[in-house]
């Protein structure tokens, strides 16, 4: 290292320390000149743009102290900032993940790569990974229903799990599917991990932007999908699969699950209207706050099919609606189903859970579900809340194209 180079770095670090930016960072490039792979002169120019605000020009001299010196810890902190300000999330998450390993017991580290991940990804995946009962019976639907030789098609693959399931059982081989590029990536690295990269390839698409004869070279044999949500549908669960029916699945094609029951009970409950409507509260009127409503939104329920101290069941279970996935599918339904009212109240909202029929022999039901279970009911508000009375007979009509509409 030259002596003009420690003259230079000295006197634009002298500068840096007394917050003279502009004087700091003419002295800090005639040193870059001289010495280009120089971490900490890099770290400096970095912490200089960044407080001049441009951003990527920070990304960039960040970069070059972690090729030049991956063990500077800090420019894995400052290379996040950077990169969380300019909007990708996705590359912030991997730095703070590299950091997070090189690093170890570093709980700050984890901390902010935590919050990343939470607003980058929703967090039931790692919930749902950690569901064995659902787990169990899908891989016992797979088994059955996948044969040697098979070409299987993977909707929403998230981890793989499914895809590796499928191989595991004697597909030929798994064309998966996932919308988010990055969860994508996560996928091929733990199917490469469990040594299925051979049979299994990921697609970063979503499977309804498919293209035959470029992203799968034949129509398949097997369907296996779990992109269902609280209220079945919500995922996109039905085009999804219509879809595939029609354009990406050979006649006759098997599919996991084979169908879907979704219930639906009344219930008095009336918290679950304050959500979505507010009147006055504490004697003040915040009526205006209602613009930030969505009563079409069904939610999670945090309530089961039995009366609890917030909330009574009102009614016999009804089906809301029959999905038959191996037969073509409507993506928009008109139902009626006739319900006993059990108890008198006030009709606030309706209870919903669903049965997956994964094969002939294995059910998986959102009803009443137990801790470890990553599913919950869902409630979806009624905005019309009649007076039942008790003994009576009730219709309930459900509309769904994109949102449910009930109306009794």
């Amino acid at each position: 290292m030259s002596d003009a180079f420690k003259e230079l770095f000295k006197q634009g670090t002298n500068y840096f320390a007394q917050g003279r930016y502009e004087e700091a960072k003419r002295f800090l490039l005639e040193a870059l000149a001289l010495n280009p792979s120089h971490a900490p002169l890099n770290y400096y120019l970095g912490t200089v743009a960044e407080e001049e605000k441009d951003f990527d020009q920070a990304e960039t001299y960040y970069e070059k102290v972690l090729a030049c010196d991956p063990t500077m810890r800090q420019a894995y902190v400052q290379l996040a900032h950077v990169l969380f300000f300019l909007g990708k999330k996705e590359k912030a998450l991997v730095v703070l993940r590299a950091a997070e390993e090189r690093f170890e017991n570093s709980h700050d580290l984890t901390y902010m790569r935590g919050q990343v991940a939470s607003q980058l990804f929703p967090g039931w995946h790692l919930p749902m990974l950690a569901d064995q009962r659902r787990n169990d019976l899908y891989e016992a639907a797979i088994n059955a229903q996948v044969r040697p030789g098979d070409v299987v098609l993977d909707i929403g693959t998230g981890s793989g799990l499914l895809a590796m399931m499928a191989a595991r059982a004697g597909a030929a081989h798994v064309y998966a599917f996932e919308a988010q590029p990055m969860i994508a990536q996560l996928a091929r690295d733990v199917i490469a991990q469990n040594g299925l990269a051979d049979k299994i390839t990921v697609i970063a698409k979503h499977s309804t932007q498919a293209v035959l004869g470029q992203d799968l070279p034949q129509k398949c044999d097997v369907l296996v999908t779990e992109i269902f949500d609280r209220a079945l549908v919500g995922e996109g669960a039905l085009p999804s699969i219509a879809h595939a029916q029609a354009e990406l699945l050979k006649p006759m094609a098997r599919v996991v699950p084979q169908g879907a029951r979704l219930y639906g009970a009344l219930i008095e409950c009336d918290h679950l209207q304050r959500f979505h409507h507010i009147e006055t509260v504490n004697g003040f009127d915040l009526s205006a706050m209602n613009v930030l409503s969505h009563p079409l939104l069904y939610k999670e329920a945090l309530l089961g099919p039995q009366d609890s101290p917030y909330h009574q069941v009102l009614s016999t279970p009804f089906l809301v609606k029959a999905f038959d996935f191996e037969q073509p599918l409507s993506t928009r339904f008109n139902t009626l189903a006739t319900v006993s009212v059990v108890k008198e109240g006030q009709a606030d909202a309706i209870l919903l859970w669903f049965e997956l029929q994964l094969n002939a022999e294995h059910v998986l039901s959102t009803k009443d579900p137990a801790p470890d279970s990553h599913w919950r009911e869902a409630a979806q508000i009624l905005l019309k809340r009649p007076q039942l009375q008790m003994g009576t007979t009730l219709d309930i009509k459900t509309s769904y194209n994109g949102y449910f509409d009930f109306q009794l």
